[in-house]
Parts: C-alpha cells; sequence; structure tokens
C-alpha cells in the first residue's frame, strides 16, 4: 500500500497533516531549496506535538511517522553527519539526505559513518533522494542498502516542472522495481497534483510526497489548505483500496 507523505513547515501546518490523516509528516523549508532544512527549534516543537498526537491514539491507529530533509550544502561529511545527529537525537524517524550531496564528497562511502547515527537513535531511518532532473545511477541503490540505507526517492531539484513532465512512467517504475530488487522503500515526489495519484498507485510506491499541490494556489512557499490534503489522502485511499482496478496510465 503506497502511503501519503505531506511537507511542512510549521506546528500549524503539522496540525493540518495530523488531522487529515497524513502517514508520514515531513520537515522542510521550502524558502530554501528542494530539501531545505527546517529550524531544529521549531522541528523539535513539531516531532513532540506528534509524539504527543501518537500516546493519545495508541490505541486506535497506527503511528504516524516524522521525516526530516537536512538540507543540500554540505561541505565534508562531518557537516552531514552533524546535521544527520541534531535531528536523530529529536527523534526523527526518517533522515532524508540528497545523493547529490554525497557526491560532492570525495570518496563518500568510505566516510559514511551509519553505526554513528544509529548509536543515536537505533531507529533511525535514512533515506536517499535522488533528483529526476539531474543525472540518476540506479547501480547506487546496491551500495545503499549496503551501507544500511532504508529506502530511496526521486524527486524534483527544480520545481517548474513536475515528476511526471521529467520522467516516463517506465523509468518511474524502474525505479520502484529497483527498490524493491534492493530490499529499499521507495519514494515519489516533485511538484504532484491529486490528478497524479491514480498513475502514481499503479506504479506502486511505498509512500508519495506532495507539498505545492496541497498549499495555496499550489505554491509550495504558501501555507498547507486543510481541504486539499484531505482530498489527497482520500483519492489515495480510494485507488489504494482499488488498485487492481485502476486504468493503465
Amino acid at each position: 500500500m503506497t502511503q501519503l507523505l505531506v511537507s511542512v513547515k510549521s506546528v500549524e501546518e503539522a496540525l493540518i497533516a495530523l488531522e487529515a490523516g497524513v502517514d508520514i509528516i515531513d520537515l522542510k523549508d521550502p524558502e530554501n531549496g528542494a530539501l531545505g532544512a527546517l529550524d531544529l527549534a521549531l522541528s523539535t516543537q513539531i516531532v513532540r506535538q506528534i509524539q504527543q498526537h501518537n500516546i493519545n491514539m495508541m490505541n486506535d491507529s497506527l503511528p504516524v511517522n516524522v521525516s526530516a530533509t537536512v538540507g543540500e550544502h554540505h561541505i565534508d561529511m562531518e557537516s552531514l553527519i552533524n546535521s544527520i545527529l541534531e535531528r536523530a537525537l529529536i527523534k526523527v524517524d526518517i533522515i532524508k539526505v540528497a545523493i547529490s550531496t554525497f557526491e560532492i564528497i570525495s570518496n563518500w562511502q568510505n566516510y559514511l559513518d551509519i553505526q554513528k547515527i544509529i548509536d543515536v537513535n537505533p531507529d533511525i531511518k535514512l533515506v536517499a533522494v535522488f533528483f529526476a532532473d539531474q543525472k540518476i545511477d540506479l547501480i547506487q541503490l546496491e551500495l545503499l542498502k549496503k551501507l544500511g540505507f532504508y529506502g530511496a526517492m526521486l524527486d524534483t531539484s527544480a520545481k517548474h516542472q513536475n515528476l511526471f513532465e521529467i520522467c516516463t512512467i517506465p523509468r518511474l517504475q524502474m525505479f520502484t522495481q529497483y527498490c524493491q530488487k534492493n530490499a529499499l522503500k521507495s519514494g515519489l515526489a516533485g511538484s504532484l497534483k491529486p490528478q497524479h495519484i491514480e498513475c502514481l498507485t499503479t506504479i506502486g510506491p511505498s509512500y508519495i510526497g506532495f507539498r505545492g499541490g496541497v498549499c495555496e494556489a499550489d505554491a509550495r512557499s504558501n501555507s498547507l489548505v486543510m481541504n486539499k490534503v484531505v482530498k489527497v489522502k482520500k483519492l489515495l485511499y480510494e485507488h489504494n483500496k482499488f488498485n487492481h482496478l485502476a486504468r493503465q496510465c
């Protein structure tokens, strides 16, 4: 079943996402790039709010997970690891890191100390983010699994085009299949709109990510709109439930 991830930038937006039944609440600063890191103090407030929600709903539903980005501009592995550790310490469940960040660090795979991160938070899950509008080497998925990654995501760096304007359906299917082959969770995002949901569920990623498509005027820097988030959640539920009947894209 495909889950819904929605990116938020405030406590108020997190409450909207919780009320709408979002599966994964993603902490992100949309004013600072595709994977802008949200302020740590604000992130801590949001995580505490979601933790309290999960405690209150313990016997009624599955817990809501929290993911967070760490930005895209780290000059070395130490800086990147420190950003990851800061979010691991506040008990974020999933941390998303751009594969392009790794690639600017020479021999990055030799210096990525995942055990150091796990020592801080044994339950932490790392997800590598590939940008569809940049060169992608899917062979890296095998390496990521060996290093201990939980999943991989395909997103867009520039937000003037959506994922379907950049990628063909077979290419998206290949990404999710490669992830599955390497026992990695898969995510698809990138200026997605409600009308993309039926097609996305036929591709079958582990989760899909929304921001701009559930904001005022479809602008990712604007605020979340409750009825847009609810609409996306409802559509995803419908197509998950009847996935075998969904029309071909």
